[in-house]
């Protein structure tokens, strides 16, 4: 009796941290993904600090979220579109936010991650970067197995655009598309 007890509440919690986990999903708001450790990574003068972080920070502004593993070749996933993002919008036009999942990284390498995201910092101060040190955002917004997606959302917060794959130039054609109309709402 006890062990089905246990049983029951076990599976219990685990549903209902699932149900309060937010698929993303297009047309309807981006679930709000809040990192109170670590969290996003600021930069004054030289000095650099974690400060809580949340999605929903940047309402008013087209976004751009990519949220994948701290480890080099997750970080290589969304890497040509983000390219294609620096060549084919003025700076400050639409807000990029790069979220780092440390849960994925290789045991050891916290400290050359931080290193390489203030590096990242310098080169675009104006972008935010987030370490999510327990993989929060997998769960949140129900990144499955890659444990990575890109979302574009418009002012409002409403996603426009997600995938969780590399992207195609078909992909990149549509979301910069996407983006570019984004800009006049």
């Amino acid at each position: 009796m006890v062990i089905t007890r246990l049983i029951v509440s076990v599976a219990l919690v685990v549903l209902c941290t699932r149900a309060l986990a937010g698929t993303v999903a297009l047309e309807s708001p981006l679930p709000v993904l809040s990192i109170a450790e670590r969290g996003e990574l600021t930069m004054s003068n030289d000095d650099f600090t974690f400060i809580p972080w949340r999605s929903d920070a940047n309402l008013g502004k087209v976004q751009v979220f990519q949220y994948f593993g701290a480890t080099m070749s997750d970080s290589k996933i969304f890497e040509p579109f983000t390219d294609l993002l620096q060549t084919s919008f003025e700076p400050d036009t639409i807000h990029v936010t790069t979220v780092l999942n440390l849960d994925a990284a290789m045991w050891g390498t916290t400290g050359f991650v931080i290193s390489e995201l203030e590096k990242n910092k310098r080169q675009h101060p104006t972008s935010t970067m987030v370490i999510d040190d327990e993989g929060t955002g997998v769960a949140q917004w129900d990144l499955g197995e890659t444990g990575s997606g890109l979302i574009i959302t418009d002012s409002k917060g409403i996603v426009k655009y997600f995938t969780q794959q590399a992207m195609t130039e078909e992909d990149m054609a549509a979301a910069l598309a996407l983006l570019r109309a984004g800009q006049g709402s």
